[in-house]
């Protein structure tokens, strides 16, 4: 039997996937925060309350983020 990977995830799915807490979400998409990121994915707003992500975006947004210096020093991350 085959997995069908999903092409949405919510906010809260997204947070357990990259295993942050929401405030750290909140905070990469906050312009005032001092860990704002410009280049977090959008989130497409479903209604007044329910947003999504598109779970591609998450994953190319994860692949262009700097590997661990420990990885590249030989240590353990």
């Amino acid at each position: 039997m085959s997995t069908v990977k999903p092409s949405h995830m919510s906010g809260a799915q997204i947070d357990a996937w990259l295993g942050i807490g929401k405030s750290t979400r909140y905070s990469w998409q906050d312009p005032k925060s001092p860990y704002h990121d410009p280049t977090w994915p959008l989130a497409i707003k479903l209604g007044t309350r329910r947003a999504t992500y598109v779970l591609s975006e998450v994953e190319a947004w994860l692949a262009g983020r700097p590997r661990s210096r420990l990885a590249e020093d030989g240590g353990e991350e």
